[in-house]
């Protein structure tokens, strides 16, 4: 007969408890058990699905990853069971940590629905139901069900009609207030912000056209973006958030920790260490990478975390900023120290405690914005801080910005050799203070050009290999680059 596994353990926790009844089974083996134990965990949980590494189970408003102790003790309900050798002789299963091992193993195979919580509809899950987004992104609040594939329950409460607006003298005006007072764009900074928020709550990071890191950079203390870090992680419960730095993101020791996330936030991006390019556009766009826990199996997983960082100063990536990098970024400029008079000791932390439902309704006003416009707003300081970024983490871009003139390829055209791109670029770079062993080869600068120049070709000719469309005019000898 088969055993419920949560009845057993219970008798196992009761003072003279008497032994379980011997379970019996056909044949003994790893796949007869696991299909065993996979009805006794559908019985006493409903549904039970295995993706991304884990068993889960619907739990009254969510998903919720089932212990990796709960599970073994279920295997280990059939540990001695008895059945019938082809010899017609009985025997009894003895579980090692091997078989435990190879039964979960199997069930996994058995559960597996690799693309579960993929097909999530669009949402925010929260303590007072599903706020579901129409189109248009309105939102319409529906009660708690698995159909919703949810994984976390924020703490706050929404109702239709809730105030998105901060309240006067609440903690949240106060603080976005403050942050960003005498900026000329401060309403669309604020705006971003709610934005970003909803992202978060919504996992919509990487379902957006041009999904993007958002960057909270101010050079100076004291000037609100920990707040603001600590502010958008209190909207979420701590399942929900990771702190993967942008510098470790090729590491895939480090990167599993964004297996279910819906924020990725961290105050550390280190412009000591070089971002790997390629991983980083990989996660912040919701791509399948690998990810691997130490001493587990390889988990293939597609992120679909907001991803929001705080810095004092911006990094640099490896390889350099193309263009793909570019488009996965977005900076916020916080210039101001927020005086003493006005400080509120860990206000970020304390909105989400004292006022949840009011952050909820400010981040749902975000998230509708953002659905309806398919993209984050744009502060006019972002652009210029971008620019910024670029020119100074990147040489080449700086250099293309400003020591060349791109010509349309009309005509015969300018042209230069690339080998004498190579050696102007070289001497101009050093004399403005970028160190050599940041600067790229030829190959990776003729890569650079290509990836951002638009309008400049690379060819190889009979005569050798040039840039057409590229006119030289930091170095008044424009003339003599020009096709001869």
């Amino acid at each position: 007969m088969q055993a419920d596994p949560l009845d057993h353990l219970a008798r196992l926790n009761q003072p003279n408890a008497q032994a379980p009844r011997i379970a019996v089974v056909t044949i003994g083996s790893d796949i007869e058990i696991a299909r065993r134990v996979r009805g006794d965990l559908d019985r006493a949980f409903g549904d039970i699905i295995h993706t991304e590494g884990a068993f889960w189970r619907y739990e009254r408003t969510c998903w919720r990853p089932i212990p990796d102790s709960e599970l073994r003790c279920a295997v280990h309900t059939y540990d001695g069971a008895e059945f019938m050798t082809p010899a017609g002789e009985p025997s009894n299963v003895k579980l090692s940590k091997s078989r435990v091992d190879s039964v979960l193993n199997e069930m996994g195979a058995m559960m597996a629905e690799q693309d579960f919580f993929a097909h999530a509809p669009i949402g925010i899950n929260c303590a007072s139901g599903f706020i579901r987004f129409t189109a248009d992104g309105m939102p319409v609040l529906e009660p708690h069900h698995q159909d919703h594939r949810c994984r976390h329950t924020l703490p706050g409460r929404w109702l239709p009609g809730a105030e998105a607006h901060p309240t006067a003298g609440s903690l949240l005006a106060r603080l976005l207030d403050g942050v960003f007072k005498g900026d000329p764009d401060a309403t669309q900074k604020v705006d971003l912000l709610a934005e970003v928020a909803g992202s978060a709550a919504l996992g919509y990071g990487t379902r957006l056209r041009q999904p993007r890191a958002i960057i909270l950079k101010g050079e100076t203390a004291e000037n609100g973006k920990s707040q603001i870090l600590d502010l958008i992680r209190s909207l979420l419960p701590a399942s929900a958030i990771s702190s993967v730095t942008a510098g470790r993101m090729g590491d895939e020791r480090h990167i599993v920790g964004l297996v279910g996330k819906l924020l990725n936030a961290s105050d550390e991006l280190s412009s000591s260490t070089a971002i790997a390019s390629d991983t980083f556009k990989a996660i912040v766009t919701g791509e399948p990478v690998q990810g691997r826990d130490v001493y587990k199996s390889r988990v293939e997983f597609r992120p679909v975390a907001q991803h929001l960082f705080a810095t004092n100063t911006l990094p640099v990536f490896q390889g350099g900023m193309d263009r793909g990098v570019q488009r996965r970024l977005q900076v916020v400029s916080f210039n101001r120290v927020i005086p003493p008079e006005e400080r509120v000791e860990a206000i970020g932390r304390r909105i989400g405690e004292e006022e949840p439902d009011l952050l909820l309704a400010w981040a749902v006003a975000g998230a509708a914005r953002l659905i309806r416009n398919k993209g984050f707003t744009l502060p006019p300081s972002s652009r210029v801080t971008m620019n910024d970024w670029l020119f100074g983490a990147d040489p080449v871009l700086a250099w293309l910005s400003e020591q060349v003139e791109v010509r349309p390829l009309l005509g015969h055209g300018p042209r230069v050799a690339t080998r004498h791109a190579f050696e102007r670029f070289h001497e101009w770079a050093i004399a403005e203070g970028f160190s050599d062993r940041t600067l790229p080869s030829i190959n990776g600068f003729v890569q650079r050009i290509t990836a951002n120049a638009t309008g400049i070709e690379y060819r190889r000719t009979g005569e050798g290999r040039f840039f057409f469309g590229m006119a030289l005019t930091g170095y008044g000898h424009v003339a003599s680059m020009s096709r001869q």
